[in-house]
């Protein structure tokens, strides 16, 4: 899926402007996902020469920070990025069941965890290399 972001011009901006920030998404040690978070954030302060840009949740951007439309694009983009962070971290949870737990499973849970578990690893087997 291509999804393609609209920068936005940092000359046009002014102050009360919503602009998307992205935000990069944690894939494991040194990497990333190849979509970003696109979080919204109001403009609170622009500084005479814009070498600072201030948003209410963020704060201070410098000069290299970019801004982006908040429209369908962006929306398709967080969505995505959303989805893998809820796969890594119940990824991350699955393991630590294993670890600590995974015997306590009642027996009227039982098959209903086999039959999810089926279905995850009918995905995963898609992406296995072979």
């Amino acid at each position: 899926m291509n999804i393609e972001l609209k920068e936005i011009d940092k000359d046009t901006l002014k102050v009360g402007d919503v602009v998307g920030v992205a935000r990069e998404v944690g894939a494991g040690y040194i990497s990333s996902f190849r979509h970003d978070r696109i979080i919204t954030a109001t403009i609170t302060r622009i500084t005479p020469k814009r070498t600072k840009i201030t948003t209410d949740k963020f704060g201070d951007h410098d000069r290299h920070e970019k801004f982006y439309e908040y429209n369908y694009n962006a929306e398709k983009e967080n969505e995505l990025a959303e989805k893998f962070c809820q796969i890594r971290d119940g990824v991350y949870e699955l393991y630590e069941f294993k670890r600590k737990g995974m015997d306590k499973i009642s027996d009227e849970d039982l098959p209903e965890v086999a039959e999810y578990m089926n279905a995850i690893m009918e995905v995963i087997e898609k992406y296995k290399e072979k």
